[in-house]
């Protein structure tokens, strides 16, 4: 008489031992504190586990105190590995989230009017300002790179500072101003 392949043997005893004890593993894991997203990689390790160690298991007994056994003990290595996966990602730096949500609309309405302003600006005072608000070019730095007197770019300057003080005062609710 040939003796049949250990995985056929096994295979055939294992398959109605799954399909007769997989809720109960499953609920057993939820007990023992497995969350219910690793439920079902959990099961999985516990039949491993079962068909492993299947011709371990004495016959005499009932079958769900082994597999409650096993359930036990996958649970626990579910546990510990979780902790491990949790204290990595306490021990990582918080992401930066950049400013508040209520500071980037803030900035984009700040934006939105600033664009607006030097649009209605002549070109002289809204090129005076962006070369020296924005770009950071000095009064003289301008003048020789308009080719226009110092005076002036300094008068336009003014003129355009004044223009978008007034525009953000809107924005803030501020009422002084300084004349053109």
């Amino acid at each position: 008489m040939l003796l049949e392949p250990r995985a056929a043997r096994l295979g055939d005893e294992f398959e109605p031992l799954y399909a007769d004890n997989f809720a109960f593993a499953w609920r057993m894991l939820l007990h023992f504190g497995v969350p219910a997203h690793q439920v079902e990689d959990a099961v999985q390790d516990v039949f491993v586990v079962v068909h492993r160690r299947l011709d371990t298991w004495d016959r005499s007994v009932s079958v769900r105190p082994w597999i409650c056994g096993i359930c036990r003990r996958v649970a626990a290595d579910h546990r510990r590995a979780h902790g491990r996966h949790q204290r990595k990602i306490d021990a990582l730096p918080p992401p930066d989230q950049g400013p508040a949500l209520d500071g980037q609309v803030a900035d984009r309405q700040v934006l939105a009017l600033l664009e607006q302003t030097l649009a209605g600006l002549d070109p002289g005072p809204r090129d005076a300002f962006v070369m020296a608000e924005l770009e950071g070019m000095s009064s003289r730095e301008i003048a020789e790179a308009t080719g226009v007197n110092p005076n002036t770019i300094a008068s336009r300057l003014r003129k355009a500072r004044v223009a978008v003080a007034k525009a953000l005062g809107k924005l803030t609710g501020e009422t002084k101003f300084e004349r053109a």
